[in-house]
């Protein structure tokens, strides 16, 4: 094979010593190719055909190994194009080559004084006060983000217990520049026009696909106009802060909170106002009330609260009932809306599922967000709200002043593997693989450090909180775990005051045969950190 970037060496093992099948061979060759710098970002993978030939191997073999590396971010594909290696580990792609050209007069004129004003030191014109803002802000959660053998970090799926057969089957994937879509973006246009604000939030079929599902799953009270599709929650997130927040009004965030969310309001002058969390969830009798003396003016005061009732991240409880009723009757007391982040609301692996905060009275207080990253692959990059009603219009006019023609893509292909019950059967079949993993690793947990963790609840989700003694640096620990090719993320970032010590521990990204020998290398790491107090 002569192509650039197409002649690769892969080996298989195929004795009856092999511990890995053909299929997380080929995948986990590809993978280290790429993570060690063998194959670089914009080169481009074989044709799962010519591959399967040359390793003597089915060609769904190779397609299931290419599948799980997209999941995952490692590959993307361009469609008539091929799949190429994903700018993950090397920040500059491989550009097209193209022939040079030698330069025009006029362009060497124009390049001068540019090249005159670079190397003169210029001074470049003022950022806004929002860059500035932005500058000292956390964009990302702690941990590093590399992968690891044993990679403990929450919010990591299965990525090869997707469905993949059945999501081409359903999907059918269209191009992107096929007649319905160019249809739809004129259906979409004349419906703006018309007034109809709505159709800037997302493809309608999408839309009504979600709200059903949302409705029958959550007992979300939704109508399809009031469904906002984004490429992720950060970028609703990102709206609602410039919808709702003005520099120098309080957010109120439970305490522990995942920080990456605080990002989108601290850029907008924000001030976080941590409500303690305990073993029933947000402490809702901690909530600020008018004139009790927590608001130093009015400009100060809370209006906005964003919560995780369903499974408060990071600590793995849920808001009880009685809080549930009790926080949505301050929220009317006080005119406050709730932003109510759903994250992991499919995951639920004991009990029934719990009725969302949106589903609950019948006011219109609460913006409820989802995605379906967590319950299908973490590639699918696909955030969703529900607006109240008031809102949909300035949503739709933000949408309109920033991003007019986001691609509906991954929101068509969602809605039609939701119309076809594929969803459902998805979901039941990942919540038994997290069970059995999840009790893999509490089960290694307790054997192996019992006497000096405090495990967390794991009734829903991915990933559940071990809590460490205190004065257990717990950033220190990831650290020497790290060096041991163990990924966990720490607890204490999470804090804005008076850490807590703890591993938050993911388990939906490995097999439970993984999970109890991550545990057993992790165990000695916690024991020399307890004794370094």
């Amino acid at each position: 094979m002569q192509e650039r970037g197409v002649d690769l060496l892969l080996t298989l093992d195929r004795g009856d010593a092999a511990l890995e099948g053909l299929t997380r061979q080929v995948y986990a060759q590809l993978r280290a190719a790429i993570v060690s710098g063998r194959l670089r970002a914009g080169e481009r993978l074989p044709p799962t055909r010519a591959l399967a030939q040359r390793l003597h191997v089915a060609r769904l073999t190779v397609a299931t190994a290419y599948d799980w590396l997209r999941a995952e971010g490692y590959v993307y594909g361009r469609v008539g194009a091929g799949t190429f290696v994903a700018p993950v580990f090397d920040a500059r792609p491989i550009a097209e080559e193209q022939p040079e050209r030698p330069a025009t007069t006029t362009q060497r004129e124009e390049s001068a004084p540019l090249r005159d004003r670079q190397m003169s030191g210029a001074v470049p014109p003022p950022l806004t006060a929002w860059a500035r803002r932005i500058a000292t802000i956390s964009l990302a959660g702690s941990g590093n983000p590399d992968p690891a053998l044993y990679d403990f970090r929450p919010g990591i799926g299965a990525a090869d217990a997707f469905p993949w057969a059945r999501w081409r089957r359903v999907v059918g994937w269209q191009d992107p520049v096929d007649q319905q879509v160019v249809q739809r973006a004129s259906l979409r246009e004349s419906a703006m026009r018309a007034g109809r604000w709505d159709a800037l939030l997302g493809p309608l079929e999408a839309r009504e696909a979600i709200a059903a599902w949302l409705r029958r799953s959550r007992a979300v009270r939704c109508e399809p106009e009031q469904v906002l599709i984004a490429g992720s929650v950060q970028q609703v997130l990102a709206l609602l802060a410039r919808l709702l927040v003005e520099p120098g009004q309080r957010l109120i965030v439970e305490e522990p909170s995942y920080i990456g969310f605080h990002a989108a309001f601290l850029a907008e002058g924000a001030r976080l106002y941590g409500i303690p969390v305990d073993a029933g969830g947000l402490r809702v009798d901690h909530l600020p009330e008018p004139g009790d003396g927590t608001a130093e003016d009015e400009d100060a005061s809370a209006h906005l609260a964003v919560v995780t009732p369903s499974h408060q991240y990071p600590t793995g409880v849920t808001l009880t009932l009685e809080r549930r009723v009790a926080l949505l009757e301050w929220a009317r007391r006080v005119n406050a809306v709730l932003v109510e982040d759903d994250y992991d609301g499919d995951l639920r692996l004991e009990g029934q599922p719990l009725e969302a905060l949106r589903g609950l009275g019948g006011r219109d207080e609460v913006i409820y967000l989802g995605t379906f990253s967590k319950a299908l692959y973490p590639a699918m990059r696909l955030g969703y709200a529900i607006l109240p009603q008031w809102l949909v219009e300035p949503v739709a006019r933000a949408r309109a002043a920033s991003d007019r023609h986001p691609t509906w893509r991954d929101a068509m292909a969602v809605a039609r593997f939701i119309e076809a019950g594929e969803l459902e059967r998805h979901l039941a079949r990942v919540r038994r693989l997290y069970r059995g993993r999840r009790d893999a690793l509490v089960g290694a947990l307790r054997e192996e450090l019992g006497d000096v963790l405090a495990i967390g609840p794991g009734e829903a989700g991915i990933h559940l909180l071990a809590e460490l003694p205190q004065g257990t640096s717990d950033e220190a620990l990831a650290a020497a775990a790290r060096a041991r090719d163990i990924a966990f993320m720490p607890l204490s970032p999470h804090y804005a005051r008076a850490p807590r010590m703890g591993m938050l521990l993911g388990f939906g990204a490995l097999p439970e045969e993984r999970l109890v020998a991550g545990v057993r290398l992790l165990a000695p790491l916690v024991r020399a950190a307890m004794a370094t107090r």
